[in-house]
């Protein structure tokens, strides 16, 4: 009997209040994503800073579109996760609900325009979506849609007999979102009181990367070998929330929100290789951090496809140029065209084919009169002609 009025005076208390959040619970929701939120603002910004074009010069006013698909492995620490307040909550694990690493998928399109003064400058989209269901863990899914959109601006040194040397200004902006859900199961909110969760958690992401690439390149026959370093400064956040509804309404939903941003500064290692061919060029290319947030273990690996054509604008460019061309030679040529001289007549060979029998000779007037012999007709009327 004091158990059970013990027990009924706990749900009065709880049902007094129910706009209160547990505050334990609530705090803990936040320290969770504010773990999470870090984590992936620090990767996301190792996925902004890939900038990587494929290493082959360009032509002024050429256009090379290349596309590549690849896959990007970013570790998370839990080592870094923190303690729960919340001994029941602390018993669910929840740091096993959550991901130690994450894989994104990259499909990557370049436009590249060449210019003079053996520069280029690119444009970069992405456009990622993770469909519905995709698993972060074994108890924890969602899905989210990933954009990039970038600029740079390259120049080319040295080449030839010696390797080429290509650095790279860029700027890459990486935005998106991603909605999960988990549940936790039996935890102890008071003293006899257990009751389920179901929990729903959402990522808002905005993170920017301004890099610097210098990458060496040497063609053997088909073959382009290279290799490089990047360098990036990043900048940005990543916003998150967490909502756990209890399957109870004695109790109110716990609110966790959090905030994390990338380290401002990391640094690459750049390697791959090039096959070009008569139509379409071959690459593939690995990016490995080498500085900062799990530098060793975060790595990008990217293969794709090059078709230098011409189009658009920088057709009419390209006819515009010729035709300018054109019309220098014709004007230079026409500046040093003269009239060719007539060549004078061929001397006779022998005297015999220049003798001429004195009675076929023709003299231009005699008496006054024109006695140059007329020519036989063949089948034609004669014509007269009046020469003055």
């Amino acid at each position: 009997m004091i158990l059970a009025s013990g027990a009924l005076a706990a749900l009065l208390l709880l049902a007094q209040a129910p706009a209160h959040a547990n505050p334990s619970l609530s705090d803990d929701f936040s320290r969770m994503m504010g773990w999470l939120t870090e984590q992936t603002a620090k990767s996301l910004a190792f996925n902004a800073g890939s900038t990587f074009d494929p290493p082959n010069e360009m032509k002024v006013w050429r256009i090379q579109p290349d596309v590549s698909l690849g896959v990007g492995v970013i570790p998370y620490s839990k080592a870094d996760f923190p303690v729960m307040q919340v001994g029941s909550l602390a018993e669910k694990n929840p740091s096993a609900m959550l991901p130690d690493k994450v894989m994104y998928p990259n499909l990557t399109t370049h436009f590249r325009l060449g210019l003079p003064g053996r520069m280029d400058m690119g444009m970069r989209l992405v456009n990622v979506t993770i469909p519905k269901g995709y698993k972060l863990s074994d108890s924890t899914q969602g899905e989210g849609q990933i954009n990039t959109i970038g600029f740079s601006l390259r120049r080319h040194f040295f080449g030839g007999d010696s390797p080429l040397l290509s650095t790279t200004f860029a700027f890459n902006r990486v935005f998106g979102q991603f909605n999960f859900t988990n549940e936790f199961k039996g935890v102890e909110l008071a003293p006899g009181i257990v009751a389920d969760s179901v929990n729903k958690g959402h990522l808002e992401w905005d993170v920017r990367s301004l890099g610097f690439n210098a990458v060496l390149s040497q063609a053997y026959g088909k073959w382009t070998p290279f290799a490089g370093i990047g360098l990036n400064h990043m900048f940005g956040a990543v916003h998150g929330t967490l909502e756990g509804v209890w399957q109870t309404p004695l109790i109110s939903p716990s609110y966790g929100v959090a905030s994390g941003q990338p380290e401002t500064a990391s640094a690459r290692i750049l390697l791959g290789a090039q096959r070009d061919g008569i139509v379409l060029s071959y690459f593939v290319n690995a990016e490995v951090k080498a500085t900062g947030f799990q530098a060793g273990k975060a790595f990008v690996v990217m293969t794709g496809l090059a078709a230098p054509f011409t189009l658009g604008a920088a057709s009419s460019i390209q006819r515009a140029e010729r035709d300018r061309r054109g019309e220098e030679r014709e004007i230079a040529y026409d500046a040093v065209r003269r009239p060719r001289a007539r060549p004078a007549p061929a001397a006779p060979k022998s005297r015999e084919k220049a003798r001429i029998a004195p009675s076929k000779r023709w003299t231009p007037e005699v008496d006054g009169r024109n006695t140059r012999p007329a020519r036989k007709s063949q089948g034609r009327d004669e014509e007269i002609f009046f020469i003055r």
